[in-house]
């Protein structure tokens, strides 16, 4: 008795290259404000350090007095 078995191997190569330039995680940001001001967005970033840079940055910008931020992985 005779098998037969094909083998294909399927490359992307422009998945390949979008995936290398797009290395970044995904972390939900939540500012929260002295005056019970609240924000929540998604941020990508390399690292929860960047991610929390940049939530810094986004409540400057609207203004919010800084209480604490809470980062998730997702």
């Amino acid at each position: 008795m005779t098998a037969t078995v094909f083998t294909s191997e399927f490359q992307n190569d422009r998945f390949n290259e979008s995936r290398r330039l797009f290395n970044h995680d995904l972390f939900q940001v939540e500012v929260y404000g002295e005056d019970n001001e609240s924000m929540t967005f998604e941020v990508m970033a390399d690292s929860m350090t960047a991610a929390t840079a940049e939530a810094e940055r986004m409540a400057m910008e609207n203004m919010i007095d800084i209480q604490y931020i809470n980062v998730t992985a997702m």
